[in-house]
């Protein structure tokens, strides 16, 4: 290796050590930790004690666990695509060579800067299934059709309240708009 070589080298490792050290110490750090504790019987006032693969034993017996791997998974399985698909479709839309596109582009992408909070507080008052605005809008087309429907409780029914928690995901696209666009120009 020249000399030049290694002060790139240096250089280069200079310049990304602070991405290295904040790796080390937020991500590998608690990972190995982790990985470390599952193995133990672990409490935050006393040191851990080793107790092998018994966590895991428990883990696989435990009926609540497999209900909540199956509800990740149905929720997993539903929102990916769903979120690929929209993403995708608003950037192909977003690719086009309409007057005002950067207007669009804001109006897309700031659903995503919303803070967590005041955004479950929104999808609150929209699922609320007494007097929701989703619930409304639906008991009202319908009214004018003449029919009369009892609408959901899109949090408090289990059958509703996964499908409510997809539609509330796919609002936060943005960002992989943002990623598709700069792909598709």
């Amino acid at each position: 290796m020249t000399a030049s070589e290694r002060r790139d080298l240096r250089n280069g490792l200079l310049f990304t050590s602070p991405w290295i050290v904040g790796a080390t110490v937020f991500l590998v750090g608690p990972i190995l930790f982790s990985l470390y504790a599952s193995f133990c019987d672990y409490s935050v006032l006393r040191r851990p004690e080793w107790i092998g693969l018994s966590n895991y034993a428990d883990l696989v017996s435990d009926e609540v666990f497999w209900k909540a791997l199956a509800n990740t998974l149905l929720f997993a399985s539903m929102s990916i695509p769903l979120g690929l698909l929209v993403s995708l479709g608003l950037a192909f839309l977003l690719n086009t060579g309409v007057r005002g596109m950067t207007v669009f582009r804001t109006i897309f992408f700031l659903p995503s800067l919303v803070p967590m909070v005041a955004l479950a507080i929104i999808w609150l008052w929209i699922f609320n299934g007494e007097n929701g605005v989703l619930n409304y809008f639906v008991t009202s087309t319908l009214g004018l059709l003449g029919l009369k429907v009892t609408p959901p409780g899109w949090l408090t029914d289990p059958a509703w309240s996964k499908p409510a928690l997809v539609m509330m995901s796919a609002w936060t696209v943005g960002h992989a708009v943002v990623i598709y666009l700069a792909s598709l120009q």
